[in-house]
C-alpha cells in the first residue's frame, strides 16, 4: 500500500504536492503531463530526491553528495573571503606586493570554489522556479535565483577586471541556507503526516487467499468482496469481514478504545487492521479497498487535511499578492539603491529584500499546525472531519452531553418487572422480546438479555416502528392491536392508562431515579420494566475538566424528570430532562444565545439532529462506524476524557496558528523594511529567513507530542499527590 506522502491526488479542482501533500496554489495552471509529479516548493522537490522518490538507485546518495560538496566549497569560499577581509582590517598598503598577490589569488580561488556551488544548488533552484512559472505560479524562488545569479555575475566581472568588490560568499551562503531551509520545511510538513503512514502500515500488503481449498499469497489489492482469506495468530486482519471458521482474541483497541482483547468467533465481524492475537481464522470479506473501515478512517483524515479553515484561507489570500508586492519592492529597492549607492549596493539590497521576504513562514503558518494537530488527534483516537472543525471546537463556550450511551456505559440491566396482571406475564414478555429484537437501543438490549432465556416462544411482528424520543410501536399477525413500548410520554400520547397500584409503583420507581419503560396496548399499560444504568468511570473527570476549561456544562436527555434530577445531583450539573430530539435542538439554540458557540456530545446515532444543530457535534464510539456524518468530531472509543483533551488541543492549535501568522506577518514587514533601506545584508537575510521558517516549523510540530494538560491542572494534580 502506498503511503499518503507518495500519492498524488489529482482531480478537476484539487492538486496536491507529490511530496508533502499540501495543496498547490489555486491560481497555478495544470501541467500538460499529468503523470509527472508536481511539487509545492523547491524544498519538497529536493526532499523527494533525497528520499529516493526517483527511479535511479543512486539518486539519494547523489543528491546528498551534492549538498555536502556545496557546503565544503562554501566553507572554503568563506575562508578565502575572511583572508581578503583581513587585508582591509589591518590596512595593508598597495606596496605590499606579496599580500596583494595573495589577495588576487584569494579572489580567483573564491570564483573557482563558488562556481560548483552555483551549479550544484543554484541550478535546481532556478529549475524549480521556472517549473513553477510554467504552471503560472510565480514564487520568490525566481526572484531569488535572479538575485543570486546577479551577485555571481557582478563578482565574476570584478575578478576579471582586477578591481571591485566580490560577493561570492553571499551567493554561496544564500544557496546553502535556502536549500537547507527548504529541505527542513519539507521534512517538517512530511512529519506532520506521518500518522497516516503509521495507520496505513496496519494493513498487510499481502494476504492468504483461500479458493476451493487452495491457499495462495496474493496482493491485498486483489481481494474483493466475497473472497475468503486466512489470518494466523500475530497477524493483522487484512479485510473487513465475517468469521466463517475459527475463534481468536482480537485486539481492536485502535477502533474501539478498549485495551482488553475481545473474543471473536464464527459469525462475528472483524475489522481490517485489528490484530489477531492467538487464532487461525477463515474470514469472508465484506469490504475491501477504500470501503474498509481503516481505509475510510484514513480517507477522513486526508479529507480533513484538504479542507481549509478560515486562518488558512486568510494566509492563502495574503500569499496571492505577496510575491508580486515583494517583487515590486525588490525592483524599487534596486533602482533607488543603485541610484544612491551604485550597482553593487542595488544588487545586494534587492537580493536581501527577496531573501528576507521568503513566504515560507507565511505558507507554513497555518497548514503545518493544523496537520500536526490532526495527526496528533488521529493517534489518540480522535478524528476531525476538517481543519475548520478544529477551529470551531476551540471557540466553543458551552458543551452539552446526551445521557444514554454517552455519560452511561452503554450497558444497562433490568432490575425488576412489574406486571399489571401477573397471569399474563408470559405473553407480555413474549411481546416485549419480539419488539426489542428490532431495536438497537441499549435498554432494548438489556430487556432482551433479561427475558429471552426464560421464554419458550416469541411472536414475529409484522411491523416495528421507532418513534423518535418515545419508543417502539408494533403490530402482529392475526391481530389489529398495536403494542407500544417506551417512556411515559408515549403512554400518555396513546391514551394508555395505569391502574392505581401500578401508577403508584411507577411513581415510586421514577422518584428513586431509576429508568423505566412501559409496555401497553388496548388503552392500558401491561408492564413496567425497571433499569439501572452505570455511569462511566471517567464521566466525573471529563465534566470537571470541561469546567476547568471555562465551559458551561449541561446534560440533555429524553429520560424522565425524576431521573434527570437525580443525575444532576450525582454529577453536579444542570440536567434538562424529558426532551424529544426536536426539543434538544431548541435547547441548543437557547444555550447558544446565552453563552455562545456550543458543542453537543452524543452517540452519533440517536442524537443526529442535536449534533447537526450544534456548532460542533462530537460522536462517541465511531471506531466501527465512520458514517456518522452529523458529527464534526468522531471519537473512535468511548473515553469521555478525550473530549476535554480534544478541546485543549484545538485551543492550543489555534493559539499556535495565531502566533505563527503574527510572526510571519511581523517578520516579513520588519525584515522587508530593513532590507529596502539598506540595513540588512543578504547573508544575514538568508540566515534570518531560515530561522524564521524553523521557528514556525518547530512551533507547529510541538503539537505532535504536546501534553494538553494545562499548567493549572498539573499544579492541582501535584498538590493532590
Amino acid at each position: 500500500m502506498s503511503t499518503i506522502i507518495d500519492e498524488v491526488i489529482v482531480d478537476s479542482n484539487l492538486r496536491l504536492c507529490a511530496r508533502c501533500g499540501l495543496q498547490l496554489p489555486a491560481h497555478s495552471r495544470r501541467r500538460d503531463v499529468a503523470d509527472e509529479p508536481e511539487y509545492c516548493c523547491f524544498g519538497c522537490r529536493f526532499a523527494a530526491t533525497v528520499a529516493h522518490d526517483g527511479d535511479e538507485p543512486n539518486v539519494a546518495r547523489k543528491t546528498l553528495t551534492q549538498l555536502g560538496l556545496a557546503i565544503f566549497f562554501s566553507m572554503n569560499v568563506m575562508a578565502f573571503t575572511m583572508a581578503l577581509w583581513s587585508t582591509e582590517v589591518y590596512e595593508v598598503t598597495e606596496t605590499d606586493a606579496l599580500t596583494q598577490s595573495f589577495a588576487g589569488f584569494f579572489r580567483v580561488a573564491s570564483l573557482f570554489f563558488s562556481a560548483p556551488v552555483l551549479l550544484l544548488l543554484g541550478r535546481p533552484l532556478l529549475f524549480n522556479a521556472l517549473e513553477a512559472a510554467k504552471r503560472g505560479a510565480y514564487s520568490t524562488d525566481l526572484i531569488l535565483a535572479a538575485g543570486v545569479i546577479a551577485s555571481f555575475v557582478y563578482s565574476t566581472i570584478s575578478v576579471m577586471r582586477g578591481t571591485g568588490a566580490i560577493y561570492f560568499e553571499v551567493g554561496c551562503v544564500v544557496l546553502v541556507m535556502v536549500t537547507l531551509g527548504r529541505w527542513l520545511e519539507a521534512t517538517g510538513k512530511i512529519k506532520a503526516g506521518d500518522a497516516l503512514d503509521r495507520l496505513a502500515r496496519l494493513m498487510p500488503e499481502t494476504v492468504r487467499k483461500v479458493c476451493d481449498g487452495e491457499e495462495a499469497i496474493v496482493p491485498a489489492a486483489e481481494v474483493v468482496k466475497g473472497d475468503f482469506v486466512r489470518s494466523l495468530a500475530g497477524e493483522r486482519v487484512p479485510v473487513d469481514g465475517r468469521i466463517v471458521r475459527g475463534l481468536a482474541y482480537v485486539d481492536e483497541q485502535f477502533f474501539t478504545g478498549e485495551s482488553q482483547p475481545v473474543l471473536r468467533q464464527h459469525g462475528d465481524n472483524v475489522l481490517a487492521g485489528s490484530l489477531n492475537l492467538d487464532g487461525d481464522l477463515l474470514i469472508e470479506s465484506t469490504a475491501t479497498g477504500t470501503s474498509a473501515t481503516l481505509e475510510r478512517l484514513i480517507s477522513l483524515v486526508r479529507d480533513a487535511r484538504k479542507a481549509k479553515g478560515r486562518y488558512e484561507k486568510l494566509a492563502d489570500k495574503v500569499s496571492n499578492w505577496f510575491v508580486p508586492v515583494v517583487g515590486l519592492i525588490a525592483v524599487l529597492t534596486f533602482v533607488i539603491q543603485t541610484t544612491n549607492a551604485g550597482l553593487e549596493r542595488g544588487i545586494l539590497q534587492s537580493l536581501a529584500v527577496v531573501l528576507i521576504a521568503c513566504p515560507c513562514a507565511l505558507g507554513l503558518a497555518t497548514p503545518l499546525a493544523v496537520w500536526s494537530a490532526l495527526a496528533r488527534a488521529a493517534e489518540s483516537g480522535v478524528i476531525f472531519r476538517s481543519g475548520e472543525a478544529l477551529e470551531r471546537l476551540a471557540a466553543i463556550r458551552a458543551i452539552c452531553f446526551d445521557k444514554t450511551g454517552t455519560l452511561t456505559t452503554g450497558e444497562a440491566s433490568v432490575t425488576g418487572i412489574v406486571f399489571a396482571n401477573s397471569a399474563d406475564d408470559e405473553a407480555t414478555l413474549a411481546i416485549a422480546a419480539s419488539m426489542v429484537k428490532a431495536s438497537t437501543h441499549i435498554l432494548s438490549r438489556a430487556m432482551l438479555d433479561a427475558i429471552e432465556s426464560d421464554l419458550t416462544t416469541t411472536q414475529r411482528p409484522i411491523e416495528v416502528r421507532t418513534l423518535a424520543g418515545r419508543g417502539l410501536a408494533a403490530s402482529f399477525e392475526d391481530s389489529e392491536v398495536v403494542h407500544y413500548l417506551g417512556n411515559r410520554r408515549l403512554m400518555d400520547e396513546k391514551g394508555l392508562s395505569m391502574d392505581g397500584s401500578l401508577l403508584r409503583r411507577a411513581d415510586q420507581i421514577e422518584k428513586a431515579g431509576s429508568s423505566v419503560a412501559f409496555l401497553g396496548s388496548n388503552n392500558r399499560v401491561d408492564a413496567i420494566f425497571v433499569f439501572e444504568e452505570q455511569i462511566r468511570s471517567e464521566t466525573h473527570d471529563a465534566i470537571e475538566e470541561c469546567r476547568l476549561l471555562g465551559l458551561d456544562v449541561e446534560v440533555l436527555t429524553g429520560d424522565h424528570k425524576a431521573r434527570g434530577k437525580v443525575l444532576g445531583v450525582e454529577l453536579g450539573v444542570f440536567v434538562k430532562a424529558a426532551l424529544l430530539p426536536e426539543d434538544k435542538v431548541d435547547e441548543i439554540a437557547a444555550i447558544r444565545k446565552r453563552f455562545g458557540a456550543v458543542a453537543m456530545v452524543g452517540d452519533g446515532v440517536n442524537d443526529a439532529p442535536a449534533l447537526a444543530a450544534s456548532d460542533v457535534g462530537v460522536a462517541l464510539g465511531c471506531g466501527t462506524d465512520l458514517s456518522r456524518d452529523s458529527a464534526a468530531v468522531c471519537l473512535l472509543g468511548d473515553d469521555l476524557r478525550r473530549i476535554p483533551w480534544s478541546i485543549k488541543l484545538a485551543r492550543r492549535t489555534v493559539r499556535m496558528i495565531r502566533y505563527n501568522l503574527l510572526w510571519a506577518f511581523g517578520y516579513n514587514a520588519v525584515g522587508v523594511g530593513l532590507a529596502a533601506f539598506g540595513r540588512l545584508s543578504p547573508s544575514i537575510a538568508a540566515f534570518v529567513m531560515v530561522i524564521s521558517s524553523m521557528f514556525v516549523i518547530a512551533n507547529s510540530l510541538r503539537l505532535l507530542s504536546h501534553d494538553t494538560t494545562d499548567r493549572r491542572q498539573r499544579l492541582e494534580m501535584k498538590a493532590v499527590a
